[in-house]
């Protein structure tokens, strides 16, 4: 139960952020400290999610990987998007410490 909850909150907040930015195609970005938190995400979320709760954390991750590349398309804002992976990475590594998740 606690778990699920935590899946929730983390869904929630991979949500907000990605509201923030505006849509593109997925790809990786080209920016270490983005490119390695979505793929540790990610592979936290394949790996220790159950099957029937992936959905709704799978589907943020993908809108978020979608609205860092458009932003990452500019130079200023691929500058801005080291800090804005760093402090979301942190974030989530918070809400999905349950998971046991290596990062």
């Amino acid at each position: 139960m606690q778990i699920t909850m935590r899946i929730k909150t983390a869904a929630l907040a991979l949500t907000v952020a990605a509201a923030t930015l505006a849509p593109a195609t997925a790809q990786d970005l080209g920016i270490p400290s983005c490119d390695s938190f979505l793929k540790t995400y990610e592979s936290c979320v394949a790996a220790k999610v159950p099957a029937d709760q992936r959905g709704p954390m799978t589907t943020v991750i993908e809108q978020i990987k979608t609205n860092w590349k458009a932003v990452a398309a500019t130079p200023e804002g691929k500058a801005n998007l080291d800090g804005v992976c760093k402090q979301t990475a942190e974030t989530m590594k918070k809400q999905v410490a349950a998971l046991n998740c290596a990062w």
